[in-house]
């Protein structure tokens, strides 16, 4: 082990100032990035995360023992200068990353300037913006906290103590205003307040200065690459739910976990489901098992799910087991081996029974029902699809929610129900543009062209084979086996019908327009 990475505090020299970080646990290398900024790191130790990863704290530049931030530094870049300063004195060709707040700023940036280094991404609690409508948020909501605690006399002043944060010129001020704001980060502070009493007793915060506070990095959020969990506490204040799913739906790939009863520092209300959602890296990972499935690349899937399998059935481990026999009965769905596809969903969903762990029980069933559907057991197929949308409205996932009614949709689809088929198709291309779902907008295509086949408008089924073709390609990843043998059916019909030369101009017409014009997502609609 080099000895920069060694446990305990270290230091180096960057650019004339010093930055202090600390070493903590066994495993991967998981660097943490505390918030504010100005914010001291300790809030964010996790010693059970330390089982799992070798936890790296850097006491961010200008908080600390740390020297102060440069002259002229800026509210993202400098810090992402740091931080990239202190991989390279690790000396490590990949690492995780996770940033809390201001921190996934930070890791952020990094992720998308060096995505060769980054192993797996953990943003929590974070914004990709903080433009003007990101603060009127904050205001809003921070407006709002002291009509519901009526019964709390402190609760009318902590929005006065939040407002001048930004403004404290020492480091005991932003020390004190930190320490009167903090129960507005909680999603329940004064019901749990012998448990954050120590948190909010010694927490520390040191002033900042920048010419600007503004950013935006959605325009860049698709080129991250790496294995990304976005996790956030459903009554987060600052950075809740909203920001969350800006990141979810413009990070390929992401996994976004909600947690319920969290504020923003679910890593002391929530540390059990924190853990979980923080170690998915490790089961998603080390490349990325869902992603390399999307973009096509089967032999790396098969490698990437027997390591993991391996690891996981060492470790106990039922949640990295499940995921791999999903990964694996996924590439068998996409190779035509129907029988393979079940036994090893079956497998997995009797290992997710035995954990209890409900939220395991969904991708095996998911597989399960697929393929009912594609050996044309229609019935059982519908009836695996409702049972799949009753377990995710059980669970909280919106997204995976709309997904089984898509499929749920096809189903109908070759029962010969064309009209439910459609109401279903439409639902759900009213849900995935009101909600901002993106990385479903080729799926919708795939539904449009099986629909105007099925209802012999082979002209309009080539263009929607444009469309979801060209959605794909926008997204980088390949259809999933179901899908695809859709998009084959159809295709064959349309050329059929068409002939080769008139389906390739169908196509390319569906292919030039906008996903929302193509399938008719109308004004209307939208309002």
């Amino acid at each position: 082990m080099s000895s920069s990475r060694r446990p305990g505090t270290h230091s180096f020299q960057h650019a004339g100032i010093r930055q202090v970080y600390h070493v903590a646990g066994a495993g991967p290398v998981l660097i943490a990035h505390a918030g504010g900024p100005g914010v001291e790191y300790t809030y964010l130790r996790s010693p059970e995360l330390e089982k799992h990863f070798t936890m790296v704290y850097p006491e961010p530049v200008g908080t600390g023992t740390s020297g102060r931030l440069p002259d002229g530094a800026t509210y993202v870049e400098t810090y992402a200068e740091f931080l990239a300063a202190l991989i390279e004195h690790l000396g490590e060709p990949k690492v995780h990353l996770l940033g809390h707040s201001h921190g996934g700023l930070v890791a952020m940036r990094y992720a998308i300037d060096h995505p060769e280094r980054v192993a797996g991404l953990a943003l929590y609690s974070a914004t990709p913006t903080t433009d003007a409508e990101f603060r009127a948020a904050e205001q809003a909501l921070a407006l709002a906290y002291a009509d519901r605690h009526p019964d709390v006399p402190e609760a009318a002043g902590l929005l006065d103590a939040l407002g001048t944060f930004g403004d404290a010129g020492t480091d005991e001020a932003a020390t004190e205003v930190l320490r009167l704001a903090l129960p507005l980060y909680f999603a329940d502070f004064w019901g749990r307040e012998t448990e954050f009493h120590e948190l909010r007793s010694t927490v520390r915060a040191w002033a900042t200065s920048f010419p600007s506070t503004r950013a935006d990095l959605r325009p860049e959020l698709p080129s991250i690459t790496a294995p990304t969990v976005v996790i956030v506490g459903r009554h987060d204040f600052i950075c809740g739910p909203v920001w969350a799913g800006m990141i979810h739906r413009g990070v390929p790939g992401s996994q976004l976990v909600i947690l319920e009863n969290s504020g923003h520092f679910g890593q002391i209300e929530e540390p059990g489901a924190y853990v979980e959602a923080v170690t998915r890296l490790l089961r998603d990972a080390a490349g990325g098992l869902r992603t390399a499935f999307r973009q096509g690349d089967t032999d790396r899937v098969v490698r990437l799910a027997e390591a993991e399998l391996e690891r996981a059935r060492a470790a106990a481990d039922p949640a990295g087991v499940v995921e791999a026999l999903y990964a694996l009965a996924r590439v068998a769905l996409r190779g035509d081996d129907l029988t393979r596809a079940e036994q090893l969903a079956a497998t997995a969903l009797a290992v997710a029974i035995r954990a209890g762990d409900r939220r395991l029980e969904e991708r095996p069933r998911h597989v399960l029902a697929a393929v009912a559907r594609l050996s044309g057991d229609y019935e059982r197929a519908l009836g695996l699809y409702r049972a799949g949308i009753e377990l995710n409205e059980a669970l909280g996932q919106p997204e995976l929610v709309n997904a089984e009614y898509h499929n749920l949709a096809f189903t109908e689809l070759h029962l010969g129900r064309l009209d439910r088929a459609r109401e279903l198709f439409e639902a759900g291309r009213d849900r995935v543009f009101r909600e901002g779902w993106d990385a479903f907008v080729p799926y919708l295509g795939v539904a449009a062209a099986a629909l105007a086949s099925a209802e012999t408008d082979h002209a309009r089924a080539a263009r929607m084979i444009g469309l979801a073709d060209r959605a794909y390609a926008v997204v980088g990843q390949v259809p999933d086996p179901d899908d695809a043998q859709e998009l084959s059916r159809a295709r064959a019909a349309a050329v059929t019908a068409l002939g080769q030369e008139r389906f390739d101009r169908e196509y390319a017409l569906g292919a030039a327009r906008r996903p929302e014009d193509a399938l008719e997502y109308t004004a209307a609609v939208r309002s």
